[in-house]
């Protein structure tokens, strides 16, 4: 429970509490002991410290605290921040330091929340309004923050296929004000890391269209960073014009040929359920393939054998065309979820396996009636199937 929350207890009873007074603290004990038999969520050693610290300060923050952003803040409250009821920049620059080491878990909840929420445009305000009550171990964490998640950014512009991320898990790559955060906190110490990602924009920038898009979005949202160097800004400033006419390409025009593969969309079972039924599974192919070895003579088990093997080669990439990846298992690499993975491409295999049957008895057929029919011949016959496959295309 917050510091304000215990004060709102106390009002409650003593409307004109005055933190300054001995008096009034000891009847604030009393009030808030009271309290804590019918309230679980008020702990002894929480009222003893509470207690404590205005024994110690006394209405020393008094004034700060007429702040609203600030009583917000110290409630663990989600808000936009109202700059306009800032006072900080008013009181003297140690109370401001004392201030911000009092109460630096409040604050460095608040920021966690806009990180956690993407609200990276909130959280610049909250700096630029508030940096004084911001000691160094939270500003440290906000740094060490951003520079993990610049990280993310370089770990992904190497792989394309992943580019989608960079819109859902890492929108901070695509926002400006992530950036401008960074040159608004320290602008010389993010120097080298921003150059690093526009570097590698670069060097990634040989792609198709349709990635180019992502990109483009990037180097716009790059270049709200107020560069230390010239040279970064320079470099920002024209990078930036070639994003913008990458981004405003049409990402659902034909820039990549459209996957017509149907998808069928992995489900998660859960771990000990997965297991279970990919034994069972592979338990089943290890008797099929015993029932044939038995079956079939061994040249002809050998080849059922190498022609499935081929099969699979050949067609690995449309099978993988049709398993559609969920959110939760994108970068899951467990032997539990590459073998649910085979095992689904197997069973697809086998499809194609019968439809190819199917195909090669009818053509075969086709043939044989062929050499059977005296009058149509081979060339009726084929002429016959183009006009009902006209026919059928037409309606």
């Amino acid at each position: 429970m917050s510091q304000l929350q215990f004060l709102d207890i106390i009002k409650e009873t003593l409307p004109h509490f005055d933190a300054g007074n001995p008096s009034d603290l000891i009847k604030a004990e009393k009030i808030l002991k009271i309290h804590q038999k019918t309230n679980p969520d008020l702990q002894l050693n929480d009222i003893e410290n509470f207690i404590a610290f205005y024994k110690d300060n006394g209405n020393k923050y008094g004034i700060i605290l007429k702040d609203e952003n600030l009583q917000k803040i110290l409630k663990n409250e989600d808000f936009k921040i109202d700059s306009s009821q800032n006072n900080i920049f008013s009181q003297p620059s140690s109370l401001r330091d004392d201030f911000g080491n009092d109460y630096a878990e409040n604050i460095h909840n608040y920021i966690q929340l806009n990180i956690k929420n993407n609200d990276w445009g909130n959280l610049r305000i909250f700096y630029k309004n508030y940096f004084p009550i911001i000691n160094f171990e939270n500003k440290d964490g906000l740094i060490n923050t951003i520079t993990t998640r610049n990280n993310l950014i370089r770990g992904i512009l190497p792989h394309p296929e992943q580019y989608n991320l960079l819109l859902n898990q890492y929108r901070h790559s695509v926002d400006p004000d992530f950036y401008a955060l960074q040159s608004d906190i320290d602008s010389a110490y993010f120097n080298e890391e921003i150059m690093d990602i526009n570097n590698d924009l670069a060097e990634y920038q040989h792609t198709d269209q349709f990635n180019k898009v992502y990109l483009g979005k990037i180097f716009v949202a790059l270049s709200r960073f107020d560069a230390y160097t010239e040279e970064l800004r320079g470099l920002l400033i024209k990078n930036s014009k070639i994003g913008a006419k990458w981004a405003n390409l049409d990402m659902t025009v034909t820039l990549k040929k459209k996957d017509n593969t149907p998808k069928y969309a992995e489900k998660d079972y859960g771990k000990t359920a997965e297991w279970i039924l990919l034994t069972i599974f592979f338990s089943l192919v290890g008797l099929g393939i015993i029932f044939l070895h038995f079956r079939l003579e061994n040249n002809n088990f050998w080849y059922v054998t190498i022609s499935e093997l081929l099969l699979f080669l050949l067609l690995n990439k449309r099978l993988n065309g049709h398993y559609e990846e969920n959110s939760e298992s994108k970068g899951d690499t467990s032997t539990r979820r590459k073998l649910k993975k085979w095992a689904f491409k197997f069973l697809f295999l086998q499809i194609y396996i019968i439809i190819l049957a199917i195909c090669l008895a009818i053509f075969l057929g086709i043939i044989a009636l062929a050499f059977a029919s005296s009058g149509i011949g081979l060339g009726g016959i084929i002429f016959i199937i183009w006009v009902i496959r006209a026919i059928v295309k037409r309606k």
